[in-house]
């Protein structure tokens, strides 16, 4: 290669490297466009569900809260949004108008949620916080001769995620009834799966104004309705059957982020007072 040659292709590599140096800092300079601080105070929670004589009396969901309001800009911000992970639409919010977004599950499961900023010229800037949602059913049934079937959906709202364990503690009643003997009762109880699988039995006998128990897990149920049965197979007397059944993940939530002021604020505050 020739001297002046050699001198050209030197001068090429050095605005080359000068031009990638400008672009790799516009890059950088975009990232950071959008400071995008959120607070949550938990990310995990359990749904609260109860039945009385096989008829639902009560259900309460999951309900999580994102403050997006210390998101900073380099421009104005024009929205916040939270993408829920169950399959639902983005919730989004006007930022001139709120910085706040709940959003509630009303069936278990682990969800990763996608939180977004994007400002007036259309940046944006976001993270995932993965949710876990476990749920509490608790059955109730008196003086039956002929017990309901309790159904457990262990189908998660994420059907990409799975449970962990089915727990069960259930207990059954042979109620006494005043001036009147009573008689023992045989009863079994069963969980079966989706396939009509037996998964757990027992077999107890109660004797009047007694009460026996059975504490099961299932790990790693599969999606599906599960049968909790319970069988009077002797006697006549009515019993009475309290089951609690909690349907359980691996923690693997994200930690909570809660906002917590900082030493000047307080400061500030208390001078104000």
């Amino acid at each position: 290669m020739s001297g002046r040659a050699g001198i050209l292709f030197t001068s090429a590599l050095l605005m080359f490297s000068m031009l990638a140096g400008c672009l790799g800092n516009d890059d950088n300079d975009e990232a950071a466009l959008i400071d995008l601080v959120v607070h949550f105070d938990s990310t995990n929670g359990t749904i609260q569900q109860s039945f009385l004589g096989g008829s639902q009396i009560s259900f309460t969901g999951v309900t999580f809260s994102f403050d997006f309001a210390r998101t900073t800009s380099d421009y104005g911000l024009e929205t916040f949004s939270l993408l829920p992970g169950d399959g639902r639409a983005a919730i989004i919010i006007d930022a001139s108008e709120s910085a706040n977004i709940d959003v509630e599950y009303q069936l278990h499961g682990l969800y990763a949620v996608v939180l977004e900023a994007k400002d007036i010229n259309g940046n944006t800037a976001n993270q995932t916080v993965l949710l876990r949602v476990e749920q509490s059913i608790s059955w109730s049934e008196a003086n039956s001769a002929d017990p309901d079937t309790m159904e457990i959906n262990t189908t998660p709202g994420n059907e990409e995620s799975n449970p962990k364990q089915l727990t069960i503690s259930s207990t059954v009643e042979n109620p006494s009834i005043q001036n009147i003997p009573g008689s023992p009762v045989t009863v079994t109880w069963e969980l079966t799966d989706p396939d009509a699988n037996s998964k757990g039995t027992k077999t107890e006998q109660i004797v009047d104004g007694d009460e026996k128990s059975w504490d099961f897990n299932l790990n790693l149920p599969t999606h599906g309705l599960h049968d909790l049965i319970v069988t009077i197979d002797q006697g006549q007397d009515r019993i009475n059957i309290n089951h609690l059944v909690d349907i359980l993940y691996t923690q693997e939530e994200s930690s909570p982020n809660p906002y917590q002021p900082t030493d000047e604020t307080e400061d500030e505050d208390s001078e104000s007072e």
